[in-house]
């Protein structure tokens, strides 16, 4: 069961926008698969019902491909692996783009990447983990999108998308 090439992308939603993921849907024309083992969050916009309205038939929930350990830690273990794996590699097949969505914002670190890797074995299929940085950051690249096309250089992305550093030093009164 290997052979037909395609790509595979993952998105995690942390502290991300659902205008992200929605621009990402229309630019590779893709499928949202949602991996969660329970697709409820109390982020706004990312529950089942919620993502249901903003992508209607380019979303889907996948029980099988959610990890029974999330809660208590440990090696990745996924509901139904066999049904699960077998679904993602039809839609390889078929010539569609899913786009495994799971909470974890790093893939590292996200059963979402276990997965992508599974179904990339079996299908020769490139995984692609997004949104992709641009040049020089590690974060993300909305404005590429154009989710912020506003934001110019020397204006501030909004503060729910911009990672603040810690202050180390107080500020001096004035």
């Amino acid at each position: 069961m290997t052979g037909s090439n395609g790509t595979i992308y993952t998105f995690g939603y942390g502290g991300r926008q659902v205008e992200t993921l929605a621009a990402l849907v229309a630019l590779h024309q893709a499928v949202v698969i949602d991996v969660r083992l329970k697709p409820w969050t109390k982020q706004p916009g990312w529950s089942l019902s919620e993502l249901k309205t903003v992508f209607a038939d380019c979303y889907h929930w996948v029980q099988a491909l959610g990890n029974t350990n999330f809660e208590k830690g440990g090696k990745v273990r996924l509901k139904d692996e066999q049904t699960g794996i077998e679904g993602l590699v039809k839609m390889i097949r078929a010539g569609e783009s899913p786009i495994l969505l799971c909470g974890e914002r790093d893939p590292s670190g996200c059963h979402r990447t276990v997965i992508a890797n599974l179904v990339a074995k079996l299908t020769d299929a490139q995984v692609i983990h997004l949104p992709l940085p641009l040049a020089g950051r590690t974060e993300p690249a909305d404005e590429q999108l154009g989710l912020f096309s506003w934001a110019r250089p020397g204006h501030k992305l909004p503060q729910s998308d911009t990672i603040r550093p810690k202050r180390t030093q107080k500020r001096p009164k004035k």
